[in-house]
This record gives C-alpha cells, structure tokens and sequence, in this order.
C-alpha cells in the first residue's frame, strides 16, 4: 500500500492510465461515459497548448462521507482568455441540508436551493465542460474529494481521472513568495491581493470559479510557466 501511494506521488499524470483502465458501463449516465471515453491531456504538453476548466463548489461543510454540495462553479480559460460569458453556477437542490452558518456566507437558502437541478444532473454537466480539460481549483481537494464521493456512491468509482493544477499548491512550490514563507495567508482572496487582482463584492461559486482563473493567469505570467509541461504543475 505504501508503494502504491509513493508510486502515486511521484507519478500523477497516471490519471490517463487509471483512465484506461475503467470498464465503462452501458448504464453509467451519457456524460460520463463520454468523459471515460476521451483521453486525457498528454502529461508533456506545455500550458499554452492546453484548456482548463476552473471550478469551485458550495458546500455545507469540508467532510465529503458527511456534508453536501450547494452549488457548483465553473468557467473555461486558456492563457490567452477567459470565457467569462460561458461561466455558469448550477444550484443544486440540496435545500434540505442548508446549515445557518453558511447560508450568512453564501447566501444559498433552502427557498434559493429549491430552484435547484438534482447533484447528478449537476455532475453530468461538470463532466460534460471538463472532457479534454485540465481542472483548475484554489485548494482543489475540496472539489476532488466531493467528485470521487459522488461517483464512488452512484457508480463504485474509486475517484475520477483528472489532472487538477491548484492555484494555491501552485502559489507555494513555484513562487519566491511562497518558498521564502512570505505569505501570511494562502486564502484565494488573500493571494489575489497579493498579485493586485481585485475583490469581488459577492460570493459565490462562479465568482470564485472566476477568480481562480484569473489568480492561475497572473501566477502563471509571473512566475513564467507558459511553456512549462502541465506534469510539472499537477497537484500531488
């Protein structure tokens, strides 16, 4: 088991491998199995090349096995652009979940959640804008772990085959700031003003979702990774 893990930890672009090895289900939904079905960035392809899909989710609480997901926020980029009309935020009808705490944070009431598609009509969609994509989150095992519970619980999926770049991971490895323990905070808004970007006035998962793209666009023009491969940059 520990080989494994090491094995894993050195090696994170085997998200194609583990890819390739799922059977894919006639019953798993459509979008799933078209994301399955379409292989991954190659490992050594430089950032410029690529597409990434920034997301972030709303949820009641940081514990997959016991907490829901509220909304979830997405916007497709590339270094060149943002696609900032295409950035979407789908509600997620999980009303019934609603804790008081983060309702005063985020605004979404079990009235505002009522509106809302059903989680898996919501991940079918994720799946729909991340095929052939890198995805792309400030702390990014909230989303991950969130997306391996839910395909673990629906299709007895271990987890899904994704590359994930983190903005904050990404903050600490590549620049002085971050190596030198310059940063007080490693907060998505924090670093935002630490690069000058500034404050969204409401919070939301698609302003977030927009905000850590536009976070990755600066960091990556900064720290000069255009051309860097996109294994340099995946998490661990």
């Amino acid at each position: 088991m520990l080989t494994d893990w090491l094995q894993h930890w050195k090696h994170p672009s085997d998200a194609e491998a583990q890819r390739q090895r799922i059977q894919i289900n006639s019953h798993w939904s459509a979008a799933l199995q078209a994301y399955l079905s379409h292989p991954l960035p190659h490992p050594d392809t430089p950032l410029s090349d690529l597409r990434f899909l920034a997301l972030d989710f709303e949820t009641t609480g940081l514990v997959p096995a016991h907490d829901q997901i509220l909304s979830i926020g997405m916007v497709d980029l590339t270094l060149e652009a943002i696609d900032i009309a295409g950035h979407e935020e789908l509600l997620i009808n999980h009303g019934q979940f609603v804790k008081p705490e983060t309702a005063r944070i985020n605004g979404l009431t079990p009235h505002v959640l009522a509106q809302g598609i059903a989680l898996a009509d919501g991940m079918n969609r994720l799946l729909e804008r991340a095929q052939g994509k890198i995805l792309l989150a400030h702390h990014h095992q909230i989303e991950k772990c969130f997306i391996a519970t839910f395909l673990r619980q629906r299709y007895q999926l271990k987890s899904l085959p994704a590359y994930f770049v983190d903005t904050l991971d990404l903050e600490k490895r590549f620049s002085y700031a971050g190596k030198s323990k310059h940063h007080h905070s490693y907060q998505l808004n924090d670093l935002r003003r630490y690069y000058h970007l500034p404050d969204y006035s409401t919070h939301s998962a698609a302003s977030d979702a927009l905000a850590c793209g536009e976070l990755f666009l600066v960091q990556v023009k900064k720290l000069n990774l255009q051309q860097a491969p996109i294994r340099q940059l995946l998490t661990r």
